[in-house]
């Protein structure tokens, strides 16, 4: 028995193998599988022989240059001189070109427009890899026999990329108007220009009024609408040469050059003012806004672009507090005024961090017994080096910089702590009204922090008023319901403070769980000489008894006057002629002096 193995038969396969492996079919295979490689490449590829004839194109070259037909027999420097700048046309055409090209490893030519015939011009970089064959007898490796490989790489989707990441950069995406790193560029380089020239850019810095209480109301895609829609009525108010850009929010700049005149940047700014009256219509729903603009015309004394559109929207704040819907021109009064601002923010800061914010109450009054009911709490700031600082001056400065928050906090501790302190030496609970603003009521721990004080100082929720303005309960009404609500929950009162003179509305009156109306001196002064304004306070005392609410009427200054508010039905007063704010310690005596009050003014304060 043989020690060997028999072999097994050779199959079909196997014959397949071998074949497979023959030179001739080893050819074939390699050159299936490159024309597989070179049909499949996403890039347009040519073969062009040595006279830079083309032979042989792929898909993608087809789909750029033209049919295959066009192609093939054509010459490669038909197809790159069209395109090509004049230095590069210039190589090209010369006799040596393609000889170069084809004794070198790689030529590359970058950024070329092409032109196809009966195509869609297009971008493209253009490389060409020659590969040599081996010459005849004799002669030089890599002189004939030689061919090269045409990459023609499209720039069209990278451009356009390109050009969108470029527009994004310099552009607000919602309205598609220049955004704020354009139009300051284009200010700065004005000038620069204007150094030379003499004549001076100006700047319109424009917001629009009361825009929060549309989005508020009507909804976010609501006012996305209107942003484009007043972004285009404001730039068809414009002259061709102006530039126009939301700087986010409702906030626009216009940069106004080569004016002939100064006074045409206000005729530009009015025309804005026409062209935004006119309604915007939401399917059906009339939005009607108005803008606030302030001009600031640049001079040698110009810093950079930022201080002259720094300096516009101080003269648009300025026409919003004189009235809105109105144009203010940048001065060297507000530029004092602003060189002040800026020292006093920082002073504020430190006034907060060192604790110098004082309090003073204004007492009030029941206007039958002369009782003290209660104390207004108003805060006070005497600096060492601006002096008595008036709140009208630095609680506005405070609501802009969001130092109110502060602020009003400060005030809060401190009330409540005195107000602890009135009620143990008077052995009687009086009420305290402190006054909150719009930030601390939009606060999502507003309420929190508030029951936390009130329990620190060990103060009965329902001695607490809270006075705010009509206009904090009406730029976020949906906001201000709810927190009112929980004020309620708690036991707090809300009093509506300056009533009659911001944007009352019946309707919310009936909305809002309120406690007190507080009358603005503006109807208490000269009522005694003014019958009309006689018929509005007793209106305003009705309205109150239908609502159920206290009313309080604010600067009491004449005797005549409480007379009046005595006759028409106010129960409670405040003003100087009854007292004046006083500090701490007065207060504190006063609360000791005073007897206890009658039950019915306890029970409504």
């Amino acid at each position: 028995m043989s020690n060997h193995e028999p072999q097994p038969k050779p199959t079909l396969g196997d014959a397949n193998d071998e074949l497979r492996q023959t030179p001739q079919t080893r050819l074939a295979f390699e050159r299936d599988r490159l024309q597989a490689v070179f049909d499949a490449v996403s890039t347009a590829l040519l073969v062009v022989d040595e006279d830079g004839i083309v032979n042989s194109a792929n898909p993608e070259a087809v789909r750029l240059l033209g049919p295959l037909s066009q192609l093939l027999d054509a010459p490669l420097l038909t197809l790159l001189i069209a395109g090509a700048t004049v230095h590069t046309t210039r190589s090209l055409v010369d006799d040596d070109w393609l000889s170069t090209v084809m004794m070198q490893r790689r030529w590359q030519v970058d950024n070329i427009r092409l032109w196809p015939k009966g195509m869609p011009d297009f971008a493209a970089d253009c490389v060409i890899v020659p590969f040599h064959g081996r010459g005849p007898a004799g002669e030089p490796e890599g002189v004939r026999g030689k061919s090269a490989v045409v990459i023609i790489n499209d720039n069209t989707s990278r451009d356009a990329a390109h050009s969108q990441l470029e527009w994004q950069a310099t552009h607000d995406v919602l309205t598609g108007l220049a955004n704020r790193s354009l139009v300051t560029d284009r200010l700065q380089h004005a000038l620069v220009l204007a150094q030379r020239s003499g004549s001076w850019p100006t700047v319109l810095f424009l917001d629009l009024d009361r825009f929060k209480s549309v989005n508020d109301q009507l909804g976010h895609s609501t006012g996305d609408r209107l942003l484009i829609d007043a972004a285009r009525r404001i730039e068809h108010s414009l002259r061709s040469v102006d530039t126009v850009a939301r700087l986010g929010g409702d906030e626009f700049v216009v940069l106004c050059e080569a004016l002939e005149r100064p006074d045409i940047a206000e005729q530009v700014a009015a025309r804005i003012l026409q062209a935004l009256e006119e309604p915007f219509d939401f399917s059906g729903e009339e939005v009607y806004v108005s803008a606030s603009i302030g001009i600031c015309r640049a001079d040698q004394h110009s810093e950079n672009a930022e201080a002259v559109i720094r300096n516009a929207d101080l003269a648009m704040y300025r026409a919003k507090e004189n009235g809105r819907n109105r144009i203010e021109t940048f001065d060297a009064a507000m530029r004092t005024e602003t060189h002040r601002r800026v020292d006093m923010e920082r002073a504020l800061r430190e006034a907060l961090d060192n604790d110098e914010l004082t309090v003073v109450y204004q007492p009030i009054f029941n206007t039958e017994r002369g009782a003290l009911v209660a104390f207004e709490a108003l805060v006070r700031w005497d600096h060492p080096e601006l002096g008595k600082v008036s709140p009208t001056e630095f609680i506005p400065l405070a609501e802009e910089t969001g130092l109110i928050s502060g602020v009003g906090e400060r005030v809060l501790d401190i009330a409540c702590r005195d107000a602890a302190s009135w009620r143990d030496a008077a052995h009687f609970t009086i009420g305290l009204h402190v006054n909150v603003s719009g930030r601390q009521l939009g606060a999502s721990n507003f309420v929190s922090y508030l029951a936390r004080v009130l329990r620190h100082h060990h103060m009965e929720p329902e001695s607490l008023t809270l006075e705010l303005t009509e206009s904090v309960l009406l730029d976020n009404p949906e906001r201000a319901a709810v927190r009112l609500m929980a004020l309620r929950e708690i036991g707090v009162r809300v009093a509506i403070d300056d009533f009659g003179i911001g944007y009352s509305s019946l309707a919310y009156l009936r909305r809002f769980p309120l406690d007190v109306l507080k009358v603005d001196r503006q109807f208490v002064a000269g009522i005694a000489n003014s019958p009309p304004g006689q018929h509005i306070l007793q209106a305003i005392v009705d309205l109150a008894a239908g609502l159920d609410y206290v009313v309080i009427a604010e600067g009491v200054e004449q005797p005549e006057e409480l007379v009046l508010l005595r006759q028409l039905g106010f129960q409670f007063a405040q003003g100087y002629l009854l007292a004046a704010p006083m500090p701490p310690a007065e207060a504190l005596l006063l609360a000791a002096a005073s007897s206890v009050p009658e039950p019915a003014a306890a029970e409504q304060h």
